[in-house]
C-alpha cells in the first residue's frame, strides 16, 4: 500500500498485473567513506564545542576518555564493515542517551539546537551534495523451468514387485490422459503434467515465467503457450539417444543467465549417459542461488530382461534332415537362472523342440541349439523363443522368426566297391530304399520304379549287371557321366580296374565339379593302395604314415566312437532328436574292430570321431571319421568298414541315418542352386555406439568354402570412407566365417564381400549404428544423484507419488527486470528544500524565544 502511494506521489505509472517495481537509490557524487567519516566526525565536535560542552570537574576528564571510546569504537566497527550510513544514526542516538542518562549539565535547549544543526549538517553532506537519485525498475514475475527427460531410458516399462503400487500408477497415469496407455517412466512424466486438466503447469503459468524444455542429447526449449505444449505432451515418445542432464542444465542456466530461474522442475530416471551428472553441475545451480526440484521416475530395483538374438538357421535344407537354429540368450537380473528356450511353428502352439539354458552375467550371451527333423516338405515360418518371465521388461525382444525352405531333392549316387563285404551288403539295398537316392541314368525314364544304375561291384560275375538293375559294368570312364551324380561312395576298391584317367576324373570331380566323395577303408586296398596314385591328392590322411592290421589278423578287442567337439555339431553326425540323445547314441553304438592307424593328417582336415583310447605318435587320439575340404567339393573318410554292425538289436535306424544324412550334407548344392552360393548377416539391423557388430559370412555349399581360414576379407564402407576385414573361420562350421567391427562409430554402413569372388553380386548387409551405447546398460532409477543435487541447491527430492506437491515447494524467486524508468533526482526536490529551510528556521526561532541571539 506504502509502495502504491508512493508511487502516485511521484508520478509513476502504476504496474501492470504479474508486475511490480524495484527501488534503488545512486548518488552522482558520492561520498569515500573515510571522508564521510571525517566529516560527521568534525560535524559532531563542532555541535559539541558550541551546544553541548559542560563544565569541566577534574574528575570528568576521566569520563570523558571513558564516553570518547564509547564513543568512536562502535563506529569504527560500522565502518569496518562496511556499514558506514549506521554511524550518523548510532552517533545521534548516543548524544540523547547520553545527555539523558548522564545528566550532562547542558539544558534540553542545548541538546536540541545541536540536534538541530547536526541534521543540517548531515542534510547538506549526505543527501544534496552527493545529488541522490531514486531509480525505479518495473519487473516481472520470475521464471521457473520445466525439464522432461526424452531419451530412451525413459520408455522403460518398469515391472514393479508390489502390485498394489502397480496398480496405483497404472491407474493415475490413466486417469491423466486417456492416450497415456502403459506405465513407462515417460508417460508417468506426462501424466504429472496432465493430471487435472494440466493444472500444475497453468499454475505455474499464472505465477511465474513458465519455460517448458525436453531433455536427451540437449536441452531443447519449446515454443507455444501452456496450452499448446499440452496438446503436444501425449503425442510426444521418448526416443533420445543419450542422457546428458548436467550439460542440459547449464544450457537452461545460460540462455537465462540475466534472470536465472527461482526453481528448475526436473522430471527424470536420473541417468546421465553422457557428460556430467546432475549432481556435478548442481553446484553451478547453486551459485546462481537455484532450487532443483527433481522428481525421480522408475523403480531402483534392476531391470530385469530377457533377449534373444543371432538366430542362425539353414535357409534350405532336406526333408527328414536334422536342423539346428543356433541363437544366443543374454539377460539383465536373471543371472543364475535356467529358462526354457523353444522352437515352434508361426501360428501354432506345438513345440517342436525345446532347451534350457542358464543365463549369465548381464549382458554376457549364451548359446543354445534346437534341434528338428522337418518331416513335411514347403516354407515354413518358425519361431524361437525364450519364455517370458514374472516382471520382465521388455517381451518384444524374446523370439525371432526365421523362414526355412524343407525340399525333398533325389540325391545322384555311385556306389563303387571291389568285392560284396559286409558295408556293401548292408548299405546297398538301405540306399535302395531311401527313396531320395538316385542310382543313375534310367534305362526306363518312365518307369518311376527305375531307379537307375549306379552301383558298381567290380569282381562280379559278369551275369550280375543283367541281374541286377541297379549295377553298372564298369566305373564311368567319360567325365560327362561321371559329373552326372552328386556323391561317390568309394569303398575297398581295386586300383587296377581304374585307369590314370579315370582316377583324374574323379579328383577333378571334386575340386572342379564339388561333387563328395565318402571313402569307406577296407583290407584289400583302400586306402592304402593308394598313396601313390592321383586320388592321394582326394585323402585327408598322409598314407604313407598309414598302417592296417595284418590279413587274416583276430582282433579281440573292439572300440567305441566318440565324438569330437567339432562332430557334435556336425549336421551329418546327428543320430538323435538333441545333441544330449546324440551323444548318448554315439557312445552305445555296437563297437567296431578293424580300422586303418593313422594320426598324420593334411592341413585343413577335420576329425569328426575319433578312437576313445588308442593314440598316435602324436600323443592325439587316433581319428576314425575325417572330413576334409578339397577345392569346391568335400571328402569324407571312414578309417573303419564296421558301420554295418551299427544294426545290431535296432536294424537299419542309425545306419540308414548317418548314411542318408551324410550324402545329403556331401550334395547341399542342389539344394541352393546356381544364383545364391554364399551369404553375409550380421547379427542385428541397428546398433548403439560402442557395441560390438559381428559379421558372418555362410557357404550355403561347404564345399564352396575356400581352403583357408582366413581367405573371407569384407569391405566396410561408411561415408566414402572403406576399410577391409578378414574374418576367421567358425570352429564349428568349415562353411561359416566370422568377424567383429569392435568399436563402430554412428553413422550408416554398407558391407560386401571382397573375397572370394563370387558369380553375381557379391553379398552384403546394410546396418546402422546410433548413439550412444550406453542409454539402456544402466536402467534402473538413479534416485541417490537426484537426491544429492537437490540437496546441494536447497532444493527437494520427489517421487511420483509424491510429485502432487511440487507447487508448495517453489520458492518465490526474484523479479525479473522488464523496463527501467526515468531516474527521479531526490535531491532537489522541495520536500528536501523544505526540510533544509525548515530546520534553520525552527532554530533562530528557539534561539529568539531563548535570548540566545
Amino acid at each position: 500500500m506504502l509502495e502504491h502511494w508512493f508511487e502516485q506521489m511521484l508520478g509513476l505509472e502504476t504496474a501492470g498485473a504479474g508486475e511490480g517495481t524495484a527501488w534503488r537509490l545512486m548518488a552522482a557524487n558520492p561520498w569515500a567513506e573515510w571522508a564521510a567519516l571525517v566529516f560527521f566526525l568534525v560535524a559532531l565536535a563542532f555541535v559539541w564545542r558550541f551546544y553541548l560542552r559542560p563544565e569541566r570537574t577534574a574528575w570528568q576528564w576521566l569520563r570523558g576518555a571513558l564516553e570518547t571510546v564509547g564513543l568512536l569504537v562502535p563506529s569504527a566497527l560500522c565502518w569496518w564493515l562496511n556499514f558506514i550510513w549506521f554511524i550518523p544514526l548510532y552517533l545521534l542516538c548516543y548524544v540523547f542517551l547520553l545527555a539523558w542518562l548522564r545528566n550532562l549539565k547542558c539544558s534540553w535547549t542545548q541538546v536540541g539546537l545541536g540536534a538541530i544543526r547536526l541534521a543540517i549538517l548531515c542534510l547538506v553532506a549526505f543527501v544534496m551534495l552527493p545529488a541522490w537519485t531514486l531509480v525505479v525498475e518495473r519487473t516481472g514475475l520470475p521464471f521457473v523451468v520445466v525439464m522432461i527427460d526424452d531419451s530412451s531410458s525413459m520408455g522403460i516399462i518398469d515391472r514393479y514387485d508390489d502390485d498394489s503400487l502397480r496398480e496405483v500408477i497404472a491407474q493415475r497415469v490413466k486417469s491423466a490422459h486417456a492416450q497415456l496407455t502403459d506405465t513407462s517412466r515417460f508417460n508417468q512424466a506426462k501424466s504429472i503434467l496432465l493430471a487435472d486438466d494440466g493444472q500444475l503447469l497453468k499454475t505455474l503459468a499464472d505465477n511465474y515465467r513458465l519455460k517448458v524444455y525436453y531433455l536427451s542429447e540437449a536441452a531443447r526449449p519449446q515454443a507455444g503457450d501452456v496450452g499448446e505444449i499440452l496438446a503436444n505432451l501425449p503425442k510426444l515418445e521418448a526416443h533420445g539417444a543419450a542422457s546428458r542432464l548436467g550439460a542440459g542444465m547449464r544450457t537452461v542456466l545460460n540462455d537465462l543467465r540475466g534472470t536465472p530461474p527461482s526453481a528448475i522442475i526436473l522430471l527424470t530416471d536420473g541417468i546421465t549417459t553422457e557428460g556430467e551428472t546432475l549432481s556435478e553441475a548442481a553446484t553451478y545451480a547453486a551459485r546462481k542461488g537455484v532450487r532443483l526440484l527433481t522428481v525421480g521416475l522408475g523403480s531402483e530395483q534392476p531391470l530385469r530382461d530377457l533377449e534373444l538374438h543371432d538366430l542362425l538357421v539353414d535357409e534350405v535344407v532336406f526333408k527328414d534332415d536334422i536342423v539346428y537354429f543356433t541363437a544366443s540368450v543374454s539377460g539383465q537380473g536373471f543371472e543364475g537362472k535356467q529358462v526354457e528356450v523353444k522352437l515352434h511353428e508361426a501360428q501354432k502352439t506345438d513345440i517342436l523342440a525345446r532347451e534350457t539354458v542358464t543365463i549369465g552375467p548381464d549382458g554376457a550371451p549364451r548359446t543354445v541349439r534346437l534341434p528338428y527333423r522337418p518331416t513335411k516338405v514347403g516354407d515354413f515360418d518358425f519361431v524361437v523363443e525364450v519364455a517370458e518371465q514374472p516382471k520382465e521388461a521388455n517381451l518384444e525382444n524374446n523370439r525371432q522368426q526365421r523362414r526355412v525352405s524343407v525340399r525333398e531333392e533325389r540325391i545322384r549316387v555311385l556306389l563303387v566297391q571291389a568285392y560284396p563285404s559286409y558295408e556293401f551288403r548292408y548299405l546297398k539295398p538301405l540306399l535302395e530304399r531311401d527313396s531320395t537316392i538316385e542310382f543313375g541314368p534310367r534305362e526306363n525314364p518312365d518307369d518311376l520304379h527305375d531307379k537307375g544304375r549306379g552301383i558298381v561291384l567290380q569282381e562280379a560275375d559278369p551275369d550280375y549287371v543283367a541281374l541286377d538293375r541297379s549295377a553298372l559294368a564298369e566305373f564311368p570312364v567319360s567325365r560327362d557321366k561321371l559329373f552326372w551324380y552328386d556323391v561317390v561312395l568309394f569303398g575297398d576298391v581295386n586300383p587296377a580296374f581304374l585307369s590314370q584317367n579315370v582316377q583324374e576324373d574323379l579328383v577333378a570331380f571334386v575340386k572342379e565339379k564339388g561333387g563328395g566323395v565318402i571313402f569307406f577303408s577296407g583290407p584289400e586296398y583302400t586306402p592304402m593302395a593308394y598313396a601313390a596314385s592321383p586320388l592321394n591328392e582326394l585323402f585327408p590322411l598322409h598314407l604313407a604314415d598309414a598302417h592296417v592290421p595284418p590279413p587274416g589278423q583276430n582282433i579281440a578287442k573292439g572300440f567305441r566312437y566318440q565324438l569330437t567337439d567339432l562332430g557334435r555339431d556336425s549336421p551329418h553326425l546327428q543320430l538323435g532328436n538333441s545333441p544330449e540323445q546324440t551323444q548318448k547314441i554315439w557312445q552305445n553304438l555296437p563297437v567296431g574292430y578293424w580300422m586303418v592307424e593313422c594320426d598324420q593328417l593334411k592341413p585343413g582336415a577335420r576329425v569328426l570321431v575319433e578312437h576313445p583310447g588308442k593314440t598316435g605318435s602324436n600323443g592325439r587320439q587316433l581319428p576314425l571319421i575325417v572330413l576334409q575340404p578339397v577345392g569346391a567339393g568335400m571328402v569324407l573318410f571312414h578309417a573303419t568298414d564296421d558301420t554295418w554292425r551299427w544294426r545290431f538289436q535296432v536294424g537299419d535306424v542309425y545306419l540308414a541315418r548317418y548314411w542318408v544324412q551324410a550324402i545329403r550334407y556331401l550334395s547341399r548344392a542342389k539344394l541352393y542352386g546356381k544364383d545364391k552360393s554364399a551369404e553375409l548377416t550380421a547379427d542385428r539391423n541397428k546398433y548403439r555406439r560402442g557395441q560390438p557388430v559381428r559379421l558372418r559370412v555362410r557357404f550355403l555349399d561347404p564345399r564352396s568354402s575356400p581352403d583357408s581360414d582366413e581367405a573371407v576379407t569384407v569391405v566396410i564402407e561408411r561415408g566414402g570412407q572403406k576399410q577391409r576385414q578378414t574374418l576367421q573361420r567358425s570352429p564349428s562350421s568349415r562353411a561359416d566365417f566370422e568377424g567383429t567391427i569392435s568399436d563402430p562409430v554412428e553413422g550408416s554402413y554398407h558391407v560386401w564381400l571382397a573375397t572370394p569372388s563370387l558369380e553375381g553380386a557379391a553379398p552384403a548387409v546394410d546396418l546402422v549404428v546410433e548413439a550412444p551405447a550406453s542409454e539402456f546398460q544402466r536402467t534402473r532409477l538413479d534416485s541417490v544423484d537426484l537426491k544429492r543435487a537437490a540437496a546441494d541447491t536447497r532444493g527437494k527430492y520427489f517421487t511420483f507419488h509424491t510429485s502432487t506437491t511440487l507447487l508448495d515447494h517453489i520458492p518465490a524467486g526474484r523479479r525479473v527486470p522488464v523496463e527501467s524508468l526515468p531516474p527521479y533526482p531526490i535531491w532537489n526536490q522541495w520536500p528536501i528544500l523544505a526540510t533544509c529551510l525548515g530546520l534553520l528556521m525552527l532554530e533562530w526561532i528557539v534561539r529568539k524565544l531563548k535570548g540566545m541571539l
